[in-house]
């Protein structure tokens, strides 16, 4: 018999998808569990990132909190931020699982007005399915970095006007309530009671106001406004003020000084530099017209103003402050004066004339006088001018009045734009709303918001 050879079976095909399969099922899963270890890793280098970014931003943070202070050295301010971005860095890798942070670290510097840090780590993720191609573990690494540009410090001189134009009522409801209001005038043993027939409060005290019986204290009209509900110019301006100085002294940087000067006929420094609120608050609240001479000698101010300030610095420590001069005027000088203790009106011997000038009373009155910002300007001072417009009475028709708002008005608007350092220094406010956003744009001009930039 004969046998036949068994052919068929190397012919038969039957099954081979399943044995090549079984064949690859093995790197094919090897593969699958390496993306698997490699995406667990690329999620714990992420969230590591997040880490360092914020262990960067923090030690910037504490480093500014304690330059700001002003207790401790550069060096120290440093040093302290450097173990703030330390201690968060460690505090945030250790809630992160399946991660081991080999090494990082931490790097301040300060170079001028610039804080920054850098945030460097190395890390190792174990794997589970990369074992089988003999990878027990995914090596991470990056850095981050933040930085703050510091503000300046800055020296605030705020020169306030306070001739008796500044006792004109603040709205023509506040003219009516001066100018009508029932005062007491006093002459030789009598004395009678009338209409003020003044929009102006006013603080020097004339002489048909001072008592002759007991029963009747002395008083100011300025006095007077108050007790009958009104207010005046320098009221709103005393409130611009201290808005100013409070917003500046408040901040958590600390980079601001502030002083008050004001001037009339004279000058004077009410509070000098000062980086306390509180004592700002206590000088600027008593604020108020001037008590005698009452003319507006802007000239004298800006003469006076240059010996103070000097040569401003460049900001970096506060003995080289920078400097700016906020001026708050009505932009008109007036060469007339007068005394509590003396009856009759006499002219400033220290007046200087810049023309135009317009008649008053014998005076003269003129336009702000662009030149005297000059010397400020040219030693690098920043001159900031708020032109509280001269408000002219309702229904007055007063030679003086007449000459300001009829010419005057365009030269002490175009004089004092001239007088700023920049196009946007200059501002024009008449109401008390007016003023309020005046004073709330330069508050935004001098001082910007300490930011972080990532």
């Amino acid at each position: 018999m004969t046998q036949k050879r068994p052919t068929s079976f190397g012919k038969d095909i039957r099954g081979n998808v399943a044995t090549i399969f079984a064949l690859s099922l093995i790197p094919l899963m090897g593969f699958t569990g390496l993306a698997t270890d490699y995406a667990k890793s690329v999620l714990v280098k992420r969230r590591l990132e997040l880490a360092i970014d914020s262990a960067a931003l923090a030690a910037v943070r504490r480093t500014v909190e304690i330059i700001n202070d002003g207790n401790q050295t550069q060096a120290q301010a440093i040093a302290a931020g450097e173990r703030e971005g330390k201690a968060y860095l460690a505090a945030q890798a250790v809630r992160i699982v399946d991660a081991s942070l080999n090494s990082s670290d931490v790097t301040v510097t300060i170079k001028g007005e610039v804080v920054s840090s850098e945030t460097r780590y190395d890390a190792s993720v174990p794997t589970v399915f990369a074992q089988l191609f003999d990878v027990e573990r995914f090596q991470v690494g990056g850095s981050s970095g933040a930085s703050v540009t510091l503000p300046p410090y800055v020296n605030v001189h705020v020169l306030v006007d306070i001739s008796q134009s500044m006792g004109i009522g603040a709205t023509a409801v506040d003219q009516e309530i001066i100018r009508n209001m029932q005062v007491r005038r006093f002459n030789g043993g009598g004395s009678w009671v009338g209409s003020n027939g003044c929009a102006f409060g006013c603080h020097i005290l004339q002489s048909e106001f001072k008592s002759n019986n007991p029963a009747y204290p002395t008083k100011s009209t300025y006095q007077m406004a108050h007790e009958n509900g009104a207010r005046m110019r320098i009221d709103v301006v005393r409130d611009a003020v201290g808005k100013l100085a409070n917003s500046l002294l408040q901040r958590e940087d600390k980079r601001y000084q502030v002083a008050l000067h004001t001037f009339h006929s004279s000058f004077n420094t009410p509070l000098e530099l000062t980086d306390s609120a509180s004592k700002a608050e206590a000088a600027i609240g008593n604020l108020g017209p001037s008590t005698r001479e009452g003319g507006t000698n802007a000239h004298v101010a800006f003469k006076q103003l240059q010996g103070i300030i000097g040569t401003p610095g460049d900001g970096l420590t506060r003995l080289k402050a920078k400097a700016i001069v906020v001026v708050m005027t009505d932009g008109t000088e007036d060469t007339q004066m007068e005394y509590p203790d003396r009856d009759g009106i006499t002219w400033d011997p220290n007046f200087v004339y810049f023309e135009p000038t317009a008649g008053d009373w014998g005076g003269r009155i003129q336009s702000f006088d662009p030149g005297m910002c000059a010397p400020l300007k040219t030693r690098g001072v920043r001159v900031i001018a708020l032109n509280t417009k001269y408000l002219i009475p309702v229904g007055d028709s007063n030679p003086k009045f007449t000459a300001i708002r009829d010419w005057l008005y365009w030269y002490i608007e175009n004089n004092m734009a001239k007088c700023v350092s920049g196009d946007g220094d200059y501002y024009d406010a008449s109401s008390p709303a007016d003023i309020n956003r005046a004073i709330d744009q330069i508050i935004s001009s001098i001082s910007k918001p300490l930011a972080l930039t990532h």
